[in-house]
């Protein structure tokens, strides 16, 4: 059995020791470590669950190791396990074999599944559909009520909230660059996550299923979707043919930030 992670209080308030806000695999990786310490952990996230998101859906052998540490087990039906990394361009490849273990190519959405399922057996609570007003001292303000806690931990993404109330922004983002993911119903050709250099772009693929791989184009332009960058990669396009894909184009913009320092307060 779990601990309460809570402490019902009046006026709809609530108390823990750790409040994360931003209930994706990193909020909830936390939540998950923190709970292994002992701690009464909450999760809060304006989304609900499974929450998808652009990403080359690919993890390295430490974070594997890390998820087999929070108890999380995916089955051969849920994850693809590849060898390393091989990078393609014009001028030929280079290939990056791991020293040890393997990494496991993935949906999000699976992955996501996975962690709120465990985050749920070790006694997270967690609080999908709310939103976090402002956080201060000692507390944070929902739609709903307060919550007391100890700690603030900020794990709501690259335009994070609790980072600018927190005065830890410096800025704006250095570099920006624009991303696209698709799937498709086509067998993995490879065990290594291929990362293939273009004039303007990249696109990086990942097996995610025995039958499904992941494709993501990244650059500069915010017009160049996987349909124009594939006339760029003839090998790519060739080994699609006559497959469809499964999902539609998630785009996502990706930002380099600096910040004054992660954390505040003692």
């Amino acid at each position: 059995t779990c601990a309460p992670q809570v402490e019902l209080m009046a006026a709809g308030e609530v108390k823990t020791d750790a409040f994360i806000v931003g209930g994706g695999p990193a909020g909830l990786a936390t939540a998950i470590a923190l709970r292994q310490r002992g701690l009464r952990v909450t999760v809060a996230d304006l989304a609900k669950p499974p929450i998808d998101k652009t990403c080359g859906e690919g993890l390295m052998p430490q974070t594997v190791s890390a998820l087999k540490g929070f108890g999380v087990t995916l089955g051969p039906a849920q994850a693809v396990p590849f060898r390393g990394i091989r990078f393609i361009g014009e001028g030929g490849e280079a290939t990056g074999a791991f020293a040890q273990n393997f990494g496991l190519g993935i949906r999000r959405t699976t992955l996501h599944q996975a962690l709120v399922e465990r985050a749920a057996h070790v006694g997270v609570q967690t609080l999908w559909g709310a939103r976090v007003k402002s956080i201060g001292r000692g507390e944070v303000l929902l739609d709903s009520g307060k919550v007391q806690c100890r700690w603030v931990v900020g794990a709501d993404g690259q335009n994070s909230l609790v980072r600018k109330w927190a005065g830890l922004d410096r800025g704006n983002p250095q570099e920006t660059r624009f991303g696209f993911r698709q799937h498709f119903h086509v067998a993995p050709w490879t065990d290594f996550v291929e990362v293939h250099w273009g004039r303007h772009c990249q696109i990086v693929v990942t097996p995610v299923t025995p039958a499904e791989v992941c494709l993501v184009v990244t650059s500069r332009s915010p017009q160049i979707r996987i349909k124009d960058a594939l006339t760029q990669f003839p090998e790519i396009a060739e080994k699609l043919e006559g497959h469809k894909a499964i999902t539609k184009d998630l785009g996502a913009i990706s930002s380099l930030r600096i910040i004054r320092k992660v954390c505040r307060g003692p």
